[in-house]
């Protein structure tokens, strides 16, 4: 009976040996890298999740500021990396990573994996401020060195430098002059930074001219001319280039709308509501703006329980807009004229 028992107890250490051993292992497995994104750069600040086998997360990282993460006392088994590049203009990605210790020993080995993942950017990052629509590529033999310098600059611009971006993409347009890209980007670029100053307006209008002549078939381009000209006041000539942005994209709620106010503008009543009404409809009535601009259209036309009606519509999507007392009281006159009719 003594022999047996010293047996038993043998054989629990043994186990319990075993088992100090394996969970050791495990212990010293790990996972680390570094997230890469455009030109090789590491990411920093980026979520990084371990997942097991049935994609439930088990931990969570965040890059450091050379974008590289660590997960320390792993198990062996299958893993998977996934990068939640939150706040950037790249996709998600996961890669997955096999831990299996190897020793001479059992159970007193251990798995150190490094992984390196390269992130892809979404397809709209390249993408200018009207590129509303699914874009069309347009095939230009362009040199190397306006290529370059165009690439640059769009990079420039998503890193927020706005001085450089726009260095970069007028310097790509002097190495080659017809550069289609480039005469679209920084033409939209430019147009948005026109309300502070009229000569951005007024360079948008050349650059997207220019770059309008060259592809005619450009939602982006052809809805950026008539923006521009919108605001400078080119009434006649902003419905031709928004009615033609209409025709490129037809799904697209903003050029409606656009559209709709130069017509407006214009006094072609009848056309610039058939315009908003198309932008509403295609909104799914979410967009306060188009709400806005047809009460507008109402009012002149003293149809004002339709007025009323388009202002409440507004306050729904615009809740906290600042003068909404104004507004509410605005619809109570328009209700009491409704009334007096």
């Amino acid at each position: 009976m003594k022999k047996a028992a010293q047996f038993v107890l043998s054989l629990a250490i043994g186990l319990a040996m075993a088992s100090s051993q394996a969970v050791l292992a495990q212990g010293r497995n790990a996972i680390s890298g570094t997230v890469f994104g455009e030109s090789n750069r590491p990411v920093p600040d980026v979520y990084v999740e371990l997942l097991n086998d049935t994609y439930s997360t088990v931990a969570r990282a965040k890059t450091d500021g050379s974008g590289r993460f660590a997960f320390n006392n792993l198990g062996e088994g299958h893993h998977k990396v996934k990068v939640l590049p939150y706040g950037t203009d790249y996709l998600d990605q996961t890669q997955e990573v096999v831990l299996a210790s190897v020793s001479a020993t059992p159970g007193s080995g251990s798995d150190r994996q490094y992984v390196d993942i390269y992130l892809r950017l979404n397809e709209r990052a390249n993408a200018g401020p009207f590129a509303a629509a699914p874009g069309v590529v347009f095939v230009q033999d362009v040199p190397d060195g306006a290529r370059r310098l165009y690439q640059e600059g769009v990079r420039y611009l998503r890193e927020k430098k706005e001085k450089d971006g726009l260095a970069s993409l007028k310097s790509a347009i002097e190495a080659f002059p017809t550069y289609y890209q480039a005469l679209d980007r920084l033409g939209a670029e430019y147009a948005l930074r026109g309300s502070t100053d009229r000569s951005y307006y007024e360079a948008a209008l050349m650059l997207l001219t220019k770059a309008a002549e060259i592809n005619r078939s450009s939602f982006s381009t052809v809805f950026g001319l008539g923006w521009t000209q919108y605001q400078l006041g080119m009434t006649a000539q902003a419905i031709e280039s928004l009615k033609r942005a209409t025709e490129l994209y037809s799904k697209g709620a903003d050029p409606y709308l656009w559209l709709g106010k130069a017509l407006r503008r214009a006094s072609t009543m009848d056309q610039a509501e058939a315009a908003l009404k198309r932008a509403n409809q295609l909104a799914k009535g979410k967009v306060g703006e188009i709400h806005w601009q047809l009460a507008g259209l109402y009012q002149d036309q003293k149809r004002y329980k339709e007025a009323a009606d388009e202002l409440e519509l507004f306050l729904k999507a615009e809740p906290k807009a600042v003068d909404a007392e104004k507004i509410r009281t605005l619809i109570r006159v328009l209700r009491e004229k409704t009334d007096g009719m």
